[in-house]
C-alpha cells in the first residue's frame, strides 16, 4: 500500500485512468479486469481512508478553530460515504455474471469517480490553509476538472 498522501493519490488516480479506459473500449473480453480494477480500488479507498483519517483529520481536528474542525468533520463525513458507496455497490457489482450494461457503468463510475476527485481536491485544500478563497477555488476546479468553480 502507498505510504504518503501524495502515493494515495498517484495510485487512485492511475486506477480511475484505467477504469475510464476500460470503459471507453466497451470490450466484453475485458469484462474481469475491469471487475478486479474495481475490487482493487475498493481496498486501496478503504486503506487510504483510515491513512486519511489517522495522518491529516486527526491532527486538524485537534486545531484550535472551530471553523476548521467543523470542515475536517464535513470532509471526513464525506471521506467515510464513499468508502462506504464504493463497498456497497461493489459488492453486487462484482456478484452479477450477466454481460455488462457499459452506459450504466460508464456512468456510475464516472460519478463516483468525480466525487473522489472532489473529495481528494478538498484534503489536499485542507493541507494547504495558506490559500486564498480564489487559489482553493481554483485548486478545485483543476482537480475535478470543473470551470468557475466557487469557494464554498
Amino acid at each position: 500500500m502507498p505510504q504518503t498522501l501524495d502515493d494515495y493519490y498517484a495510485e487512485i488516480e492511475g486506477m480511475i485512468t484505467e477504469g475510464e479506459a476500460l470503459t471507453a473500449a466497451r470490450d466484453p473480453a475485458s469484462t474481469r479486469r475491469l471487475k478486479r480494477r474495481v475490487a482493487d480500488s475498493m481496498l486501496l479507498v478503504a486503506s487510504y481512508q483510515l491513512f486519511v483519517h489517522r495522518h491529516v483529520f486527526a491532527p486538524l481536528l485537534d486545531d484550535g478553530d472551530p471553523a476548521l474542525r467543523s470542515r475536517v468533520n464535513e470532509v471526513k463525513v464525506e471521506c467515510i460515504a464513499l468508502t462506504e458507496d464504493l463497498r456497497f455497490n461493489v459488492k453486487d457489482f462484482l456478484a452479477d455474471e450477466t454481460p455488462l450494461d457499459w452506459d450504466v457503468v460508464t456512468a456510475k463510475m464516472g460519478w463516483y469517480n468525480g466525487r473522489l476527485r472532489k473529495h481528494i481536491a478538498e484534503v489536499r485544500q485542507l493541507m494547504s490553509p495558506n490559500l486564498s478563497d480564489a487559489e482553493h477555488a481554483s485548486l478545485i476546479a483543476r482537480r475535478v476538472g470543473t470551470v468557475g468553480a466557487q469557494a464554498a
